[in-house]
């Protein structure tokens, strides 16, 4: 009996594997989507704006702004007979009229590109690249689909500064289908971040990873995946290798609802530099109280993701959660993290989106002695279709964030109203 030619099962490949970098498959376009220019002007308040700097009576300040940006974009999805081409941008600049140390460009690309190269054979490229002010999963945006999934990429989130990040991310797969049922799938990325400030790390690395997994039904995926991650980071003696090994379960529940699940554990091996007191007597000789020395530490980590999603006709609702190594915020180097949240877009009201979304995220040093990071995300808005091309803009996001046994702890808010102009029939969505 003939196998079915993969390249044509495009209404519905089975459901999403997280090893692999996408997002859910309820999530991603069945067909091509118009590619849609937007143009907004936005007015905005924001509180809790924190530069890496001190004021003169030694704290770190707590600004609040009131300020302004032009934003513009395009985002599209396009299907061909055997290539499939994806794009979000989106590119803002800032003003604010208190401090200028927060003027800036912020540029956010996901791009995705697949090529059915063979009955057999496919190849997949991914990209994520931006100019970052903020942090990308500190406040919202426009998105009507995801191209890259964000937990899997190291995009910089959670940042504790306001300054100016870049970023690069690019993932490239092939994925060879052996029956309907068996696939596998080689992976490799490269990354890097480079913060303003140069106070706060960067970092650059790579990953190499594998996994096969078995369609044991239409709606169901089992498999194993592997992986291995190194990255050092900028200004001086430090580095970590990450061996990780997972067992991957996807689940289509009925028409509307997926579930994919990660389950495993990392071993961690971190080399760095860290601060020791010097016994008094000799610190009385060599006139010094500290040292400068060198560690090596093995951790082993858990590592497990999960998301959940719900396709509605007029909404889409999503759920995650994850908890791995990451390579830190800048502050923060190689960091044990776990995150969770979620996130809701309406449209069933004609001409109004309306949107949702809140999280949860901490870092715990791995080889620091430091405090552990938590914070907390929260946000809401709606779009309103004025005319055919013409939208009206409102949202409002909240953060709370704090390092453990440390003085420092901030709570920040930004309220934006503005108009968007994109062509189209229906409303901007929200997330």
């Amino acid at each position: 009996m003939t196998e079915p030619d993969p390249a044509s099962q495009t209404e519905y490949g089975g459901p999403a594997i997280l090893s692999r970098g996408g997002s859910s498959s309820l999530f991603a376009p069945s067909r091509s989507i118009r590619f849609r220019p937007y143009l907004g002007v936005n007015g905005t308040y924001d509180t809790g704006l924190t530069p890496v700097s001190l004021t003169s009576a030694g704290d770190i300040p707590d600004d609040a702004s009131i300020g302004g940006s032009i934003e513009l974009g395009v985002s599209g999805y396009h299907r061909f007979k055997t290539v499939q081409v994806g794009l979000d941008y989106r590119g803002s600049y800032n003003h604010y009229s208190r401090n200028s140390y927060y003027n800036g460009t912020e540029q956010l690309l996901s791009f995705l590109f697949t090529k059915q190269a063979t009955r057999r054979v496919a190849f997949t490229l991914r990209e994520s690249a931006g100019i970052s002010n903020r942090g990308i999963a500190a406040y919202g945006g426009f998105g009507a689909f995801q191209l890259v999934d964000p937990n899997f990429s190291f995009e910089p989130r959670n940042e504790i500064f306001d300054g100016r990040t870049h970023y690069l991310s690019t993932m490239g797969d092939l994925t060879l289908r052996k029956s309907a049922r068996l696939s596998f799938n080689l992976g490799a990325d490269g990354f890097l971040n480079r913060r303003r400030s140069s106070a706060l790390y960067g970092f650059t690395g790579y990953r190499v990873r594998g996994d096969t997994a078995y369609r044991t039904s239409r709606h169901a995926t089992s498999g194993i995946a592997y992986d291995f991650t190194h990255f050092e980071f900028t200004k001086g003696f430090g580095a970590s290798d990450i061996h990780t090994i997972q067992f991957v379960q996807s689940y289509r529940i009925g028409r509307n609802w997926e579930l994919a699940l990660k389950a495993g554990g990392s071993r961690v091996e971190t080399l760095g530099l860290t601060r020791v007191a010097i016994d008094p007597v000799i610190a009385e000789i060599v006139g010094r109280t500290a040292a400068i020395e060198v560690i090596y530490r093995t951790n082993w980590v858990p590592n497990i993701s999960a998301s959940l999603s719900r396709s509605f006709r007029y909404s889409s609702l999503e759920f995650n959660y994850a908890r791995g190594v990451t390579p830190g915020n800048g502050l923060f180097l190689t960091s044990r993290q776990e995150s969770a949240g979620a996130s809701y877009s309406y449209t069933g009201i004609r001409k109004v989106n309306l949107g949702l979304n809140a999280g949860y995220s901490s870092f715990g040093s791995l080889a620091q002695t430091l405090g552990t990071y938590s914070g907390f995300t929260g946000g809401a808005g709606f779009t309103y279709l004025l005319t055919r091309a013409l939208h009206f803009v409102a949202r409002y996001d909240y953060r709370h964030y704090q390092i453990d046994d440390t003085t420092f702890k901030r709570n920040s808010y930004v309220a934006t109203v503005g108009f968007a102009f994109s062509p189209g029939e229906l409303p901007l969505a929200l997330w």
